[in-house]
């Protein structure tokens, strides 16, 4: 093996243990999903809209103080009660007490005018956590190390829970919800990618995991064009590979997906797939032996 190999391979090795969070935090607070919080293994008793909302804002603000004006706004949609300041101090106060109850026993939350800020020391966000590993991700690919990238793009998408910041709702979070979404596409697309170049390598096993996720993404936030893609990858490879079924049902989906879309050179790729299967049908069975082999890691 030579040297550029292994200095790339220990590059990447160590882009991956840098993206991800070397040692259990003290607390965890978790937003690629349901809104919840830990305290080493004992969960915080978040109870409510109201303290989803408050936390979920502070979080997404890295320690920076969010304006009690800010926080309302998120609770009652432009129209906060005479209270508002009162009632999102007593919230405050119950995240404090939620907090002490599973074992912090710093203050977490402070009060900073005109409002109030995390303290982040010794704390993990799932979001943090996404970001360096779609970054270093990222810089994987730019260097041609697809493998990696995958792997690190599939354990970033991996910490979604389900809709980002869910069960909080209203105009504000819903806002930084959607641009959750967009970063979760992103890497979704950008693994797409990479599978393609997995493929050209003859990856098959690899590739196939790559389009498989991308395709969940796209399916749990009902885009269209991750769908139409990944179906369309999927049932590339599956016809490449003679799974004729799949490769039918993944391309019939592909070709409604960019029906939908109004995507004329989409709906054209995946006819175009489509007769390429029906001609692998009507060689036979015998044809398998012409299927590449999947290639060799270095």
């Amino acid at each position: 093996m030579s040297t550029g190999t292994v200095t790339g391979t220990t590059t990447v090795a160590t882009e991956a243990a840098q993206a991800a969070p070397p040692e259990a935090a003290p607390v965890a607070l978790a937003l690629l999903g349901p809104v919840s919080a830990g305290v080493g293994e004992r969960p915080v008793a978040i109870d409510g809209r109201r303290q989803r909302v408050v936390l979920s804002l502070l979080t997404l603000a890295r320690g920076r103080v969010v304006p009690v004006g800010t926080l309302a706004d998120a609770i009652w949609g432009g129209r906060p009660p005479v209270s508002a300041r009162p009632q999102i101090a007593l919230c405050v106060r119950a995240l404090r007490r939620a907090f002490r109850a599973a074992g912090h026993t710093e203050p977490l939350i402070v009060a900073a005018s005109p409002g109030y800020r995390l303290r982040t020391a010794h704390i993990g966000v799932d979001v943090d956590d996404f970001d360096a590993l779609a970054d270093a991700a990222a810089s994987a690919a730019g260097r041609g190390a697809s493998e990696p990238a995958a792997e690190l793009y599939r354990r970033a998408l991996a910490l979604w829970r389900g809709p980002a910041l869910d069960g909080v709702g209203g105009r504000v979070t819903e806002s930084e919800a959607a641009r959750l979404h967009t970063r979760r596409a992103a890497a979704a697309r950008a693994l797409l990618e990479v599978g393609e170049t997995l493929l050209a390598d003859g990856l098959f096993d690899e590739a196939e995991g790559a389009f498989a996720d991308a395709l969940g993404v796209g399916e749990a936030l009902d885009d269209l064009l991750l769908i139409a893609e990944g179906s369309l990858a999927l049932g590339r490879l599956c016809r490449m590979l003679r799974r004729t079924t799949r490769a039918g049902r993944h391309l019939t989906a592909s070709r409604v997906a960019f029906l939908r879309l109004g995507s004329a050179a989409g709906v054209g790729r995946a006819s175009a797939e489509i007769v390429a299967l029906a001609e692998c049908e009507a060689e036979g069975p015998g044809a398998v032996d012409l299927v590449p082999r999947q290639g060799r890691r270095a």
